[in-house]
């Protein structure tokens, strides 16, 4: 495994110098603002301006199979199974807050946080009980400019805290931080192609704990750019072309190259995305993606296709059904633990079912079943999940 690049400071802006510590807080104070904006405009004649959007209180269990015997580059101990079961209690709460900002321009807060506290078995060793506790803020500015552009710059912060994390096969992300933003124009026209483009960065600090400091070797710096288009054809459906590239530095993951000692992938990806809305919502997209890097461990080709269903059934049920298969390959075989670049959804296989149905007037049950294979911390092995979550969401 690669050892962290000691004294290393070539790469490190000062957002990656930002204290852990300080992403939460900023998450807490910028969620209770927005919130509390209604109020404090109310009392000069301006509440009517701030509208908080679909707050949605969500509260639940879910039962999950894992399956797998496969080490794991973060675990502290290592235990061993090839089945491991869980049962999880969740909450969480999400909302949407915008207000008008003059000239048409208008701001919008986004906000998702939650706790999972699972309890596991089928370990050797000893049982376990992980708690996840994480949390988004998206904020964005969207301006008209001109009678045929939109333009849009968000700034969003995100962090996830794991406590007690088991080894494979239940599989939980490590804990981090992250600060990204970006900013974008869509060009709207009333016939013809209409194109997009957004310009994206982010930076990533991850949490490890003492037993595995190998885990800070994910930290990463990343910038990309993507080019839409949606050419007005008339197929049925509104219909999206994207093409993009994405630059991602890893400064304490080293290349063993003098010249060249610190890692860094360049990846291109492109596709499709179909839409057709009726009395059934179906959407379909196709993808691929290439990375290359100074580093040949994690050089690989990807192909995704994912198809989206949802439908109204009698008795007030709403179904959504989603599939995502992706084929992943490595371009060189290596013989020892590699780290993936950046997190598992890239190389993820996954499906779910879900029915909801309202129970009162502001109270709606979801159940949910579901199925997922991806890849773990170490490239080329993988894990499955599958389970069931039952939801109530409160709209108050």
């Amino acid at each position: 495994m690669m050892s962290p690049a000691r004294g290393h400071q070539r790469f490190r802006s000062r957002k990656e110098a930002m204290p852990a510590a300080s992403i939460p807080l900023a998450l807490v104070l910028i969620t209770l603002y927005f919130l509390a904006a209604p109020a404090l405009l109310s009392q000069r004649g301006l509440g009517a301006q701030t509208v908080v959007q679909d707050l949605v209180f969500t509260g639940g269990v879910s039962s999950e199979g894992y399956q797998g015997n496969l080490p794991t580059v973060g675990a502290p101990v290592q235990d061993s199974t090839d089945f491991a079961a869980a049962v999880i209690g969740e909450f969480g709460v999400r909302g949407v807050v915008t207000r008008p900002l003059g000239d048409g321009a208008r701001g919008r807060l986004a906000f998702d946080g939650g706790l999972r506290q699972f309890s596991a078995r089928g370990f050797e060793l000893r049982d376990y009980s992980p708690r996840e506790l994480s949390g988004t803020v998206d904020l964005a500015y969207l301006r008209p400019m001109g009678n045929s552009v939109v333009g849009a710059a968000r700034l969003r912060l995100r962090g996830r805290d794991v406590a007690d994390r088991p080894p494979m096969p239940l599989f939980l992300q490590p804990g981090y931080r992250s600060v990204g933003g970006s900013v974008s124009g869509e060009w709207l026209r009333e016939s013809g192609p209409r194109w997009d483009l957004e310009v994206t960065s982010e930076v990533a600090q991850f949490l490890a704990p003492a037993f595995a400091p190998q885990i800070r070797l994910l930290d990463r710096r990343q910038a990309g750019v993507e080019v839409g288009v949606r050419p007005g054809w008339d197929v049925g459906g509104g219909l999206r072309f994207h093409l993009g590239a994405d630059l991602t530095a890893y400064p304490r993951q080293e290349t063993f190259l003098e010249e060249d000692p610190y890692r860094l992938d360049g990846a291109m990806h492109g596709g499709a995305t179909w839409t057709w809305s009726g009395p059934v919502l179906v959407q379909l997209v196709g993808e691929g993606r290439a990375n290359r890097s100074n580093s040949r461990r994690p050089e690989y080709d990807s192909a995704t296709l994912r198809a989206l269903v949802s439908a109204s059934l009698p008795a007030e049920v709403a179904v959504t059904g989603y599939v995502a298969l992706t084929a992943k390959r490595y371009r060189f075989p290596t013989e020892f633990a590699r780290l993936i670049p950046g997190e598992e959804a890239n190389s993820a296989s996954q499906a779910f079912l879900s029915f909801s149905r309202p129970l009162a007037r502001n109270l709606d049950s979801n159940l949910r079943l579901g199925w997922t294979r991806a890849e773990t911390e170490i490239g080329g092995q993988y894990f499955q999940r599958f389970g069931a979550t039952l939801l109530l969401n409160y709209r108050p």
